[in-house]
């Protein structure tokens, strides 16, 4: 299974080579279509072995962001995309405050022991930046 959190091409330009080599099925957000994708909307769910995955839509960096939170494993797991980075956020491209709150509302309210797997950078967890990312802090 391969699930992409945005359509920007640092993000798919391997793609036809993953697929390939993986037989994977492909999903994608629904307002960035990829050729041989299905595509998926804010509350998705799926279920890989004992991993459910649950989909929230997190756009604003791009057309229609999405966010896979992983639950089953020892700590709960948010693919994040570049929604929000370690210390930062991912620039508002297509609308800056629709990010912000889409970060607030939909990854910053996850158990604080989520960790977060950004696209770009080093991971973090949900209650690190709560209190150290400025663009969130004393929000949350």
């Amino acid at each position: 299974m391969i699930l992409l959190t945005h359509a920007h091409p640092d993000h798919v330009a391997d793609l036809p080579r993953l697929r390939e080599e993986t037989g994977a099925s492909v999903y994608a957000p629904e307002r960035e279509p990829v050729p041989g994708a299905e595509l998926i909307d804010d509350g998705k769910n799926f279920r890989l072995g004992k991993l459910d995955i649950a989909t929230r839509s997190t756009w604003g960096h791009s057309q229609d962001g999405m966010t896979y939170v992983v639950t089953g494993l020892a700590q709960p797991v948010a693919i994040v995309g570049d929604s929000l980075f370690a210390g930062s956020m991912g620039g508002g491209n297509v609308s800056y405050e629709d990010a912000v709150q889409n970060n607030l509302k939909k990854i910053l309210t996850l158990p604080d022991d989520t960790i977060i797997c950004p696209g770009h950078g080093p991971m973090t967890t949900v209650g690190e930046e709560k209190v150290h990312n400025p663009f969130f802090a004393g929000q949350v």
